[in-house]
């Protein structure tokens, strides 16, 4: 019989647990689970809070202005998948500088969100014009899908957690 204590400072008062064995198999599998579930979620929700600064950065000190789509490129393949129907922007807009630069879109969609012509817009860094968002999908979709996949994977982790010490402590 193990007897283990848990001394809990906050409620100001000791609970011994008494457990008649160790950590079984299914026990260390869901302690396991609950781990990656919990690791996964950490990671996501580190990527999408990121990914959001960055954009939000690009939102409050960046500079809004209009470009025009010169075209729609097709999604890269990756290895040895068939060729995808995806298509992202590529937009020219002019900076403060007096230059014009390319703004190449990362979200892909089906069908495309613009067609080549039509006036977008547009926001970039002033001190490094290649920072650049466009408004709507392109600026949150990637921080918002990453924050939804942290969410539930830590949604379950935590579940599996409470789970996992309600079955080890007090079974």
């Amino acid at each position: 019989m193990v007897v283990k204590k848990l001394q809990l400072p906050f409620f100001y008062a000791n609970i011994e647990v008494i457990n008649s064995q160790t950590m079984d198999f299914n026990q260390k599998l869901n302690l396991a689970l609950t781990l990656f579930f919990l690791m996964i979620s950490t990671i996501f929700l580190i990527i999408a809070i990121r990914s959001w600064s960055e954009t939000n950065t690009i939102y409050q000190k960046g500079i809004q202005t209009q470009g025009m789509v010169l075209e729609n490129v097709l999604r890269p393949r990756r290895g040895s998948e068939p060729q995808s129907t995806a298509m992202a922007p590529v937009v020219l807009f002019n900076a403060t500088d007096g230059q014009q630069y390319k703004y190449y879109s990362t979200t892909y969609t089906t069908p495309a969100m613009y067609d080549p012509g039509d006036i977008v817009d547009i926001w970039y860094l002033p001190e490094d014009p290649q920072k650049a968002t466009l408004s709507g999908k392109d600026a949150m979709i990637f921080p918002l899908v990453f924050g939804i996949f942290g969410g539930v994977a830590g949604l379950i982790g935590i579940g599996m957690l409470f789970s996992w010490i309600r079955s080890f402590f007090f079974s």
